[in-house]
C-alpha cells in the first residue's frame, strides 16, 4: 500500500479482521479509526510522534545519508520516534546520540510539520516536531549508526530546496528555521 496523496479514507494499514472478536467486517472511518460492526470495538489509529534536531555546525546543517527504508540514500536529520513517557526534546538528543554519536542539546522548538512516515507497506500518519542546536565540536566524533545512516553530510541552508532530503516536513522545518535565524 502506497502512502496517500490527500485520500484520508485509505486504510493506514491492511487490517482485515477484528483485534476483539475476529471476524471480518472491520472498516476505517474518517481517516481516523476502524470500527468493528459484529462487537463495537473501535480503534483509534492516533498520529504518532517523532522529535529531529536540526545541528548547525559553522555555518552549515549536518544531515545524515539515510541507510534503510523508507527514503534509503536520502538525506534526513538526526531523530525518530518518541518513545512512549518521553518528552520530544529529550527523544531528540535521544536519538542523536545513537545515530551519530554527537552529543548535543535541543535549544529551540522549531516547530511541528505533519508527514506521513511509509513502512513495509504501511503508512504512519505522523507530527515530526523539529529543535535546533549548535555543535562545535569535532566532527570526527561521528559514529554512524549500523544499519542506519550510511554517513553524515553538511549541507548548506541555500541547499535546502534543492538538496535530496527524505521527508518533505524536514525540508519545511529546514527553511523555517533558516528563514527565521
Amino acid at each position: 500500500m502506497s502512502a496517500p496523496s490527500g485520500d484520508t479514507a485509505m486504510n493506514p494499514a491492511p487490517i482485515d479482521y477484528c483485534s476483539r472478536c475476529g471476524k471480518p467486517g472491520i472498516a476505517y472511518h474518517d481517516g481516523k479509526y476502524w470500527a468493528c460492526p459484529a462487537c463495537g470495538f473501535v480503534y483509534y489509529h492516533n498520529v504518532a510522534a517523532s522529535a529531529s534536531v536540526i545541528i548547525e555546525h559553522d555555518g552549515f546543517v549536518v544531515m545524515l545519508r539515510r541507510n534503510r527504508d523508507p527514503a534509503k540514500g536520502l538525506l534526513a536529520l538526526p531523530g525518530g520516534f518518541v518513545d512512549p513517557d518521553e518528552r520530544a526534546e529529550d527523544a531528540a538528543v535521544r536519538e542523536c546520540r545513537e545515530e551519530t554519536g554527537l552529543a548535543v542539546t535541543a535549544t529551540k522548538f522549531v516547530g511541528s510539520w505533519p508527514n506521513t512516515y511509509t513502512y513495509r507497506d504501511v503508512w504512519y500518519k505522523t507530527c515530526d516536531l523539529y529543535f535546533s542546536a549548535v555543535f562545535s565540536g569535532d566532527l570526527s566524533v561521528f559514529t554512524a549508526e549500523a544499519g542506519e545512516v550510511s554517513s553524515l553530510e553538511l549541507v548548506a541552508p541555500a541547499d535546502f530546496e534543492t538538496a535530496p532530503i527524505a521527508f518533505e516536513s524536514a525540508r519545511r522545518a529546514l527553511i523555517a528555521w533558516r528563514d527565521g535565524q
